[in-house]
């Protein structure tokens, strides 16, 4: 017997009545109907199902099975048969089967019913959308009405939502009957039949559903409407279709309405708009200028920034070519040459450009031309994406500008500046390497620094060191630890050996990973050598080569911790004498040279086992170890001093030289190393305050004397702080008329405990200590005070003497500092004068003769002093302007007495007239010396004949005067 049993009629004979009645009259919707207890075999299929599934003639019985035969196909079958008994309605994904419809139907709506006490299962094809498509055909819903409950069973369970509605009296829509699907939307839980459908519409579509009722009066064509149907919380966006029908008699206007859950559909279709609408906003918002073109090269499109740059609004512009847009300028052709470019090759094409905008420069612009294409792959335009590069460009060119700068700044740096590789190997050095090679630094590339300091010693022929240098290890150091390092490196250059200070800093790419180690270098050679010279200074005397002061006290210091046991240590403390005279008299400069011939003979003289040292300006100390007893130290001081005095040359100069020594030993007279050269000190100040050129131990006395020098020093000092100095002064007056002529004015000290110190016993201290110059300039302060009051009381030429020394005139500051005091008093300078010895001016040198020259151009007349004791010569009187001759008190006071003094005396007077020179006579204490001395014509005298110096008040009284404000 054939499988392919035909579906016989007589086996369900009321059945298939109704269903042939009811399939041919559905045309559209692939829907068959099988029965699930006999082998799933067919029961009825209506025509849609025959063409989608190309079944010709008769349905075979067994054609569900056919159409799905494969073992998976099987275990499908079974699985909605099992499932649609229990859901009674099931919706399922379809295996994929040949078919002939243009609409692909993806999935099966199964619905199960009985129909006289046996089961069945309709099946339903849904589409991509799951609508059945065509299934709520009229004719078919309209005979399923006719038909029956069975039928009523089929649209209930059908998977699209059917109704049935009428218009009432009032053009109301009423519900005459929708299907269980159709309630879902509307009142899943109510009994709508005979109600009115506004009554079960949402309050947001109310008004739309009058407007639908409205559309529906008197139509005879579908109505199509959209809306949300359901509640607030579960809303479903539909298609409803409206198909105009007449039941019977009824005079009513009769709707069968199907309609379809298009949620899914729309909120794709939402969501798909607002993706264009994202897109849009983007484009439209872009900060870069996009444009669309056709095929021809017309705009099609232009975004807001576009109009914003250009100033061109997109209706002038779209349609038209670039070059047909009117004032746009050069950059519009070589655009539209770009975009037929990319429209003729199809390849994108890409330019800077600088492109003219609205009421500006033209602006730099990156202009991507990209083509499109259409769904054939032919080119349908193109799209232009043009950014603005300006800020970027001009970034370049600074970036460009900055690099050519920096490589000018290290190509002409001074420093060594060089790039290293994680090797170690040279990748790049400045040409400042050039000149510390003595050749082109590029061949070095690739070297390693002890590579290179192999060849540099190599070449400059000196030691090759084995292992790394010290650059090679830092750099080693830097690249493991990735930190920065300094450090010092030497070695041979083309200029000999050089000292660099290096400072390497590891180097690093964009992704934080170490490329390279720059290493920069400074030259210290200089400062190497300067930092020798100071540690030489520091122990060496400059000018006679001689340990200086620190060395000697601390070879000493040595010696002493560990003495000899059986011998003693001597300290011998030698001066020159007279060698402050020495320097005023031929300067400094004769006086370095004496040093040093006197260094050199000592050393000649001195023994090997003694230590010999500068010790200060014109001192010499020589430490003696080991010394037998006091009088082989003696004997040692003896022929150190006689070999001191033979003549010495200096500068072609025989000269001759005494020296002073003190001599102190230890252990008898001192304890310790600061007693040691205390005393020593104490006892070289004896030698030379007693007798010149001799040699004096300390004694225990002499340290009661020093205490008292270094009491004075300490004294003269809070002196000056606490003005305990103050001025007197001594007349000058004129022989002839006995006026006052001014007055030399001298310095007292106001001792607190000793009184009043007269000159003698400080000034040579002051001196030694280099305080004359303070004391200086505070008597020429206090004169200056007192000029101020007195210059108009004063007669024509008197002049107020105030005494500088040969140290003021080594102060670069003199003249200044002299001018400062004078403005301060506003005093003038034609009362004032100043008083120099003959040993000032004996060191003829180019600094004297200026700051001399200064002060006469500032009014001031200068007087010799003490004339005829020093080294008088008359080769000075003329090359200085000396406007005062004073004849020392020594010729006045032997004047009565020594014709010779007498001679001295006019020869004095006599020469000064011929150098158009005042002359004042000091020392005057007899009327005898005074008439003699107007019968030589003497200008003016001064001396204990006319008065003894006194204080300024007393001078003021005398001469009738005003006092002075206390100062």
């Amino acid at each position: 017997m054939s499988l392919e049993r035909r579906i016989n009629k007589s086996v369900y004979p009321s059945f298939n009545d109704l269903s042939e009645s009811f399939f041919a009259s559905t045309s559209s919707a692939p829907f068959f109907i099988i029965d699930p207890n006999n082998d799933l075999i067919v029961v009825s299929i209506n025509a849609a199902a025959k063409r989608y599934f190309n079944v010709m003639g008769d349905v075979p019985r067994q054609w569900f099975q056919h159409t799905w035969p494969n073992a998976e196909d099987k275990v499908w079958r079974d699985q909605f048969v099992k499932e649609v008994r229990q859901a009674h309605k099931l919706q399922m994904s379809m295996p994929e089967v040949p078919h002939e419809y243009d609409i692909l139907f993806e999935e099966i709506c199964f619905t199960s019913f009985d129909h006289n006490g046996q089961a069945f299962i309709a099946g339903m094809l849904l589409n991509s959308q799951h609508v059945a498509y065509g299934a709520a055909d009229l004719k078919a819903v309209k005979g399923t009405f006719e038909f029956g409950a069975f039928y009523h069973s089929i649209l209930n369970n059908l998977h699209e939502s059917i109704g049935f509605f009428e218009l009432n009296e009032h053009s109301k829509l009423r519900v005459v009957w929708l299907n269980e699907r159709a309630k879902r939307y509307v009142a899943p839980h109510t009994n709508v039949a005979g109600q009115l459908a506004v009554n079960f519409m949402p309050d947001s579509i109310r008004s739309s559903w009058v407007e639908l009722e409205r559309s529906l009066l008197g139509a005879c064509d579908v109505v199509a409407c959209s809306m949300l149907l359901g509640d607030e919380f579960n809303q479903q966006a539909c298609e409803i279709y409206f198909h105009p029908v007449n039941f019977g008699s009824s005079k009513k206007q009769q709707f069968i309405a199907n309609w379809y859950n298009v949620t899914k559909y729309f909120q794709r279709e939402i969501v798909e708009t607002q993706h264009k609408q994202d897109f849009f906003n983007l484009v439209e918002n872009s900060p870069d200028m996009i444009v669309r073109y056709d095929a021809l090269g017309r705009r099609t499109y232009v975004n807001q920034t576009f109009e914003h740059v250009t100033g061109l609004s997109r209706d002038k512009v779209v349609g038209m070519t670039p070059t047909e847009v009117p004032s746009t300028g050069r950059s519009a052709e070589k655009v539209q040459e770009l975009v037929f470019r990319a429209i003729d090759t199809g390849q994108p094409a890409i330019e800077i450009l600088n492109v003219e905008v609205l009421d500006a420069e033209s602006v730099i612009h990156e202009v991507r031309c990209l083509p499109e294409f259409d769904k054939h792959g032919a080119v349908s335009g193109a799209l232009l994406i043009a950014r603005d590069m300006t800020q970027q460009e001009l970034a370049k060119q600074r970036t460009q500008v900055s690099e050519k700068q920096f490589r000018t700044l290290v190509e002409n740096s001074p420093d060594y500046i060089c790039r290293y590789d994680l090797d170690c190997r040279l990748l790049y050095a400045n040409p400042a390497m050039e000149g510390l090679f003595g050749t082109n630094v590029e061949r070095f590339y690739g070297l390693t620094p002890t590579e290179l300091n192999a060849y540099l010693y190599s070449r400059f022929e000196s030691y090759v060191p084995r292992n790394e240098t010290n650059l090679h290890l830092q750099l080693q150091q830097v690249i493991a630890t990735q930190t920065s390092k300094e450090c010092e490196v030497s070695g041979p250059t083309a200029n000999g050996q050089a000292h660099v200070f290096v400072s390497l800093t590891p180097e690093f790419d964009s992704f934080g990973e170490l490329n390279s180690v720059l290493v920069i270098g400074r030259d210290i050679t200089e400062l190497k050598e300067y930092q020798e010279q100071v540690h030489y200074l520091s122990k060496y005397d400059p000018l006679t080569g001689l340990p200086n002061r620190s060395s000697l006290l601390s070879k000493v210091s040595q010696l002493i911790q560990f003495p000899p046991s059986r011998f003693k240590l001597g300290l011998l403390v030698l001066g020159v004498d007279h060698f402050k005279t020495l320097n005023d008299s031929y300067g400094y400069e004769h006086g370095d040279g004496v040093l040093s011939a006197l260094s050199k003979r000592l050393q000649s003289v001195v023994s090997n086992t003694s230590y010999l040292a500068r010790i200060a300006g014109d001192e010499f100390g020589i430490f003696l170890s080991p010394v037998m007893s006091r009088e082989s130290f003696y004997k040692e001081a003896q022929r150190i001093n006689k070999a001191l005095a033979k003549p010495m040359l200096v500068d072609g100069t025989e000269i001759h030289l005494s020296t002073s020594i003190g001599a102190c030993l230890y252990p008898d007279d001192a304890k310790d190393l600061q007693d040691l050269v205390r005393y020593a000190d104490s006892a070289l100040f004896a030698a030379k305050s007693s007798q010149r050129g001799s040699i004096r131990f300390y004694s225990h006395d002499l340290t009661e004397k020093a205490l008292e020098r270094l009491e004075l020093r300490n004294s003269i000092q809070s002196g000056i702080r606490n003005k305990q100095f103050c001025v007197f002064f001594q007349p000058k007056i004129n022989l002839k008329t006995n006026a006052l002529e001014g007055a030399e004015a001298l310095v007292r000290w106001h001792h607190p405990t000793r009184g009043l110190v007269f000159p003698d016993a400080f000034i040579p201290v002051a001196e030694e200590l280099g305080l004359i110059n303070e004391i200086d300039m505070l008597v020429l302060d206090e004169v200056c005070r007192c000029v101020k009051v007195w210059q108009s009381h004063l007669a024509p030429g008197s002049r107020f003497a105030v005494n500088l020394s040969a140290m003021q005139f080594t102060r670069e500051d003199l003249v200044s500092t002299i001018e400062g005091i004078v403005q301060k008093h506003q005093c003038g300078t034609k009362f004032l004068e100043f008083e120099i010895t003959e040993g000032v001016l004996m060191v003829h040198c180019e600094r004297l003769t200026n700051k001399i020259k200064a002060l006469k151009e500032l009014g001031f007349t200068f007087a010799l002093d003490d004339f005829g004791t020093g080294y008088s010569s008359l080769s000075y009187l003329s090359r200085y302007p000396i406007d005062v001759l004073k004849i020392d008190r020594s010729f006045v006071m032997d004047m009565l007495e020594s014709q010779s003094s007498q001679v001295l005396v006019k020869t004095i007077v006599a020469m000064a007239q011929n150098l158009a020179m005042k002359v004042v006579a000091e020392g005057v204490e007899e009327p005898a010396q005074a008439a003699l001395l107007k019968q030589y014509d003497v200008d003016i005298a001064q001396g204990y004949l006319f008065s003894r110096p006194i204080s300024i008040e007393a001078f003021a009284s005398m001469y009738c005067l005003p006092v002075p404000p206390s100062n």
